[in-house]
């Protein structure tokens, strides 16, 4: 039998069994573990509460330091005290407190304790430019168990930690680990399913990323030691990563390096998995009698420069990545400015974002990946103007930290749906490097982010950078409208046949 690799992927898994479908459910379990290590510092770095320090001199004794906020104009606006004058003795220990850096009116250590957080993407954006030449070239799967190795080696040393620059440097490696693992896994998820499963296997991929929250507020909350919650979430990825060892490789990595014959072997392993039955030797590729084209990263910048559609295509993709990552990273690194109670903020940010994913799935369904990110940016920009407002609405809640929690709902809405869409518009033989450029352009959005929202804010009118997230909206909806619907279409293999598939487009919503 000949048919295209894309009718071969949906003839073997058009009707998935309980195996093959327990197969690609368990691989995406990584995003939990990735959601759990990116917040895992937000509950780590905890200030000091009233009752967390001592006086251990008599001019401490003297002043009343009876609040974080004394304590710290104390040190560092009226510089009466110095650290030598107090010990502290928490309940709970936190990196902010070990390092020194808890103190909004210290800015040096405020920002010592920001970059903590940034410091992951710096990691992220590594290990997805590095992932670019790996997914492509090494495959999916084995780059996805290498991001495994290097997530569960960065948890293990984190228990051990007592110094600001290691904290530092496994942040990084947290962050290569990750997103390594993460992104291969989820385009090895598109490359495996028919075209009219992935919007659903999109939707459960990140509502997946959503239980990381619960968790990692579990273990902020059950163990008072952050030495220790970084060994607990060490043990959490090495099992959420298991599945991982089991999965069978993509056929269509298999066809961009060359392979046909392993190709068409993961495609019978599909097969047997789904419940037919099917020999290697009846399988025939249509793409393998279209030439052999060579995969190595000086073809894929060949194919950059002779085809200017498909590097457009990915400039509007990454900068809707950069603009996403912005604010999705930070508000959820700002709830503890934003919302009265960061448990609380937490929680109900991982509720939002479920209920966003699962309302994706019938918006994707409904109006395809088009028209639902251009309604989801505009609504996005909607609430970022909304906040602006200063409006408090009692219990320490404001119309701010309401809009921002709505906000996040559309926001996270829009993260998933670029996820499908650009490993859709992306060909095969591109697609981890296309991934790595957008998905590395978020990263250094979600550098950005936590700055934006716990250090920015207090420096300008919230005005400012509220008001610039929205005009990156306003340019990432207008780039929409160049770019193709691809609801149900065949995944482009060749750059070519990206160029081929505007044949028909047109730029109305």
């Amino acid at each position: 039998m000949k048919k295209t690799l894309d009718e071969w992927v949906d003839h073997v898994s058009k009707k998935p069994s309980l195996l093959f479908t327990l197969m690609v459910m368990s691989s995406t379990f990584v995003w939990a573990a990735s959601s759990t290590s990116v917040y895992l510092a937000a509950f780590q770095g905890r200030d000091p509460e009233p009752g967390d320090w001592v006086c251990v001199t008599d001019l401490c004794k003297s002043v009343n330091i009876s609040t974080l906020t004394q304590l710290c104009d104390s040190l560092y606006v009226n510089k009466t005290l110095t650290m030598a004058d107090i010990k502290m003795q928490p309940k709970r220990t936190s990196f902010a407190i070990d390092f020194n850096i808890f103190c909004k009116s210290d800015k040096g250590g405020q920002a010592k304790k920001t970059l903590i957080s940034s410091m992951y993407f710096v990691g992220a954006l590594i290990g997805l430019l590095s992932g670019g030449y790996l997914y492509d070239n090494m495959g999916r799967k084995k780059a996805a168990l290498s991001g495994v190795v290097i997530a569960v080696a960065a948890s293990f040393v984190g228990t051990f930690c007592k110094s600001y620059a290691l904290l530092l440097a496994l942040r990084v490696f947290h962050g290569i680990g990750n997103f390594l693992v993460a992104t291969a896994v989820f385009i090895w998820t598109m490359e495996v399913l028919p075209s009219n499963y992935r919007n659903y296997a999109n939707g459960y991929t990140q509502t997946i990323w959503c239980v990381g929250y619960p968790v990692v507020a579990l273990l902020g909350y059950l163990i008072p030691n952050w030495n220790h919650q970084y060994l607990a979430c060490c043990v959490f990825v090495i099992v959420c990563s298991i599945p991982i060892l089991f999965i069978v490789e993509s056929p269509r990595f298999y066809m961009i390096v060359n392979r046909p014959d392993l190709a068409k072997d993961s495609i019978q392993r599909i097969a047997s998995l789904n419940g037919i039955s099917l020999k290697v030797s009846d399988i025939e590729i249509k793409e393998e009698s279209a030439g052999v084209r060579q995969q190595s990263i000086l073809q894929q910048l060949k194919e950059f420069v002779q085809y200017p559609v498909f590097v457009l295509e990915t400039v509007i993709m990454m900068l809707t990545w950069f603009l996403t990552a912005l604010s999705y990273y930070g508000f959820n690194f700002g709830w503890g400015s934003l919302v009265p109670n960061v448990y609380l903020g937490y929680v109900i940010a991982g509720f939002s974002e479920f209920v966003s994913y699962v309302a994706l799935v019938g918006i994707i369904a409904k109006l395809g990946r088009r028209r639902s990110l251009i309604t989801l940016l505009a609504l996005s920009v909607l609430s970022f103007l909304v906040s602006i407002a200063d409006v408090n609405l009692g219990a320490g809640w404001s119309l701010e930290s309401v809009s921002s929690l709505m906000g996040l709902i559309f926001v996270s809405a829009v993260f998933s749906a670029i996820y499908l869409y650009s490993s859709e518009l992306a060909p095969t033989s591109h697609r981890g490097v296309v991934f790595a450029l957008s998905s590395g352009s978020a990263r250094i959005g979600s550098f950005l982010g936590p700055f934006v929202i716990n250090n920015l804010y207090e420096m300008t009118h919230k005005g400012v950078p509220l008001g610039v997230l929205s005009f990156l909206g306003l340019m990432c909806i207008a780039g929409m409208f160049y770019l193709v619907e691809t609801n149900d279409k065949e995944i482009p293999n060749t750059p070519a046949q990206v160029k081929a598939r505007r044949a028909y487009h047109t730029y109305r919503f």
